[in-house]
């Protein structure tokens, strides 16, 4: 039993360590593209085109952009499509994951096209159907400093330095700890039941796989994004699942805009709406 404790540890080790040098990588280049773009998200996302800007810079790994539009559209800076739409392009972790796994990468495509034209198609029509409208010009609001999810500054005037090498390692280090964690995890459970009952088990409840994918996809932290990924990888739910649950995922979006906007209704609305049609989404990719 020990030697066995003792191989599911090495080998979970060995598993997650061999991707830190992709992800501190891709999370340099993420650091860069949020530095430089941050403060460009308020001026763009007040037009007609909003929902199209909020869906590609949702795109952008991480949390820090679904952050600040959780908190502008408590200030009515933007609509609630267009915070749909961040909402449902933000991926958080799973595109440095995929990126990381050969096997999963050339999936990655396939799912930020989904995300973009559902995120796109959600926040247009919500925004055409409820005739939402920014309530206040952007002028009118103090300029505020968010955190993402670190709690290193999203913009604003940084050590521009420690932004660029020091957090994505401290972040690289962070998710590495969770891949990890989850691959002990799931090595143990491997060691008790079997890969094979394992299996079987995943694939005897796949038709509630998008339900629950979607369920872990509410977790607020980025914790959720790497257990969808790391599932997918390891075949444990299928593409349309890993769809459901990852358009759900918004990171610590969904915490400031119950921190930030008061009408708890709109709230929980905004949520169930999320849930209900990412959920549908992966049944209907499931169907083809």
């Amino acid at each position: 039993m020990g030697e066995e404790l003792l191989h599911v540890l090495e080998h979970a080790f060995i598993d997650s360590i061999k991707i830190f040098p992709f992800l501190l990588i891709a999370y340099i280049i993420i650091e860069l593209i949020e530095y430089y773009a941050s403060n460009k998200m308020q001026k763009t996302l007040s037009g007609k085109s909003a929902p199209l800007f909020g869906a590609l810079f949702g795109l952008v790994p991480q949390c820090g952009f679904s952050v600040v539009a959780a908190d502008m559209y408590s200030k009515r800076m933007i609509t609630m499509g267009t915070l749909m739409a961040v909402f449902i392009a933000t991926s958080d972790e799973a595109i440095p994951l995929m990126l990381a796994n050969p096997d999963s990468a050339r999936m990655l495509l396939p799912l930020l096209l989904i995300k973009l034209v559902f995120a796109l198609l959600v926040g247009y029509l919500i925004d055409f159907v409820l005739k939402s409208k920014i309530q206040r010009p952007i002028s009118n609001v103090s300029e505020e400093h968010h955190t993402g999810c670190c709690h290193h500054e999203i913009e604003g005037k940084r050590n521009k330095w420690v932004e660029l090498l020091v957090h994505p390692l401290m972040h690289s280090l962070k998710i590495l700890a969770y891949i990890f964690i989850f691959n002990l995890i799931f090595g143990l459970i491997i060691m008790w039941v079997t890969e094979d009952a394992l299996i079987n088990f995943l694939q005897s409840s796949s038709i509630l796989a998008p339900f629950i994918a979607g369920l872990i996809g509410l977790i607020p932290n980025c914790a959720s994004s790497v257990i969808l990924t790391e599932l997918f990888i390891m075949n444990g739910i299928d593409f349309g699942a890993l769809v459901a649950g990852l358009c759900v995922n918004a990171g610590l979006g969904m915490v400031f805009l119950f921190k930030n906007n008061k009408n708890l209704k709109e709230n929980l609305f905004i949520i169930s709406m999320l849930y209900v049609l990412s959920v549908a989404l992966g049944y209907v990719i499931m169907l083809f």
